[in-house]
């Protein structure tokens, strides 16, 4: 992949990039956010690694400047730490501790973006629907729909599970890979914009429900 890394600290910067070669990625290393904002205009990255904060133009900030626009943003990966404010890095499609051992970094990266991993089927049909775990890309009734890698993982989820009530620590720890916290909205952000997005409605032949003080329950229905 070629990745964006994002840190103010050069040293930590350098240091990721020398870890992401290691790995066989090609990295190009900011630490500006500015910077790594103009070369997007020119450049194509896979992926971005960026640390929550930064005094020019933070991660986060960064961020939410990507997701504004029209087209789709690289993968964005949010290095966060005990400073980080509750919430505020939600937007980013895997949250890393930003912790001095770099090796787990990559490796959370690897299990991240590995396609089809312990024999699980890269293509999954669940009747209208499609999911390419590979393309990271969802089909309904023949026509492709652009999901965020964190929508596309709480559909699957949910998909892989029809029927069953899962709590929201449950598919907070499989999406997110933290607990719920209290107060936080971002779960149900995300289950409004897959229902809009994959017609998950009653009429279509699917029920995607609230399960009150526990979690949400995704049913199918006759249609």
């Amino acid at each position: 992949m070629r990745v964006g890394v994002l840190h103010q600290e050069p040293a930590e910067a350098s240091r990721l990039s020398v870890a992401l070669v290691r790995a066989g990625h090609t990295p190009v290393a900011f630490t500006n956010g500015f910077a790594l904002h103009d070369a997007l205009d020119s450049e194509h990255f896979d992926l971005l690694l960026m640390r929550w904060d930064g005094a020019a133009l933070s991660g986060v900030a960064l961020m939410h400047r990507l997701r504004a626009r029209q087209t789709a943003p690289p993968t964005i990966v949010m290095l966060v730490d005990e400073q980080t404010p509750g919430g505020i890095a939600d937007g980013a499609d895997l949250l890393i501790d930003d912790i001095s051992d770099e090796t787990a970094v990559i490796q959370a990266l690897t299990q991240f973006t590995r396609p089809n991993i312990n024999g699980v089927p890269r293509v999954e049909q669940f009747d209208e629907i499609q999911f390419d775990s590979g393309s990271g890309q969802v089909v309904v009734r023949g026509h492709p729909v652009l999901l965020t890698a964190k929508e596309f993982a709480l559909a699957l989820l949910l998909m892989r599970n029809v029927g069953q009530a899962l709590s929201r620590d449950h598919i907070m720890g499989s999406v997110w890979g933290r607990r719920d916290s209290p107060g936080s909205r971002t779960l149900d952000a995300h289950i409004a914009q897959i229902r809009k997005r994959l017609m998950l409605r009653p009429e279509q032949g699917w029920r995607l429900s609230s399960v009150y003080g526990f979690g949400y329950r995704l049913d199918r229905t006759s249609g």
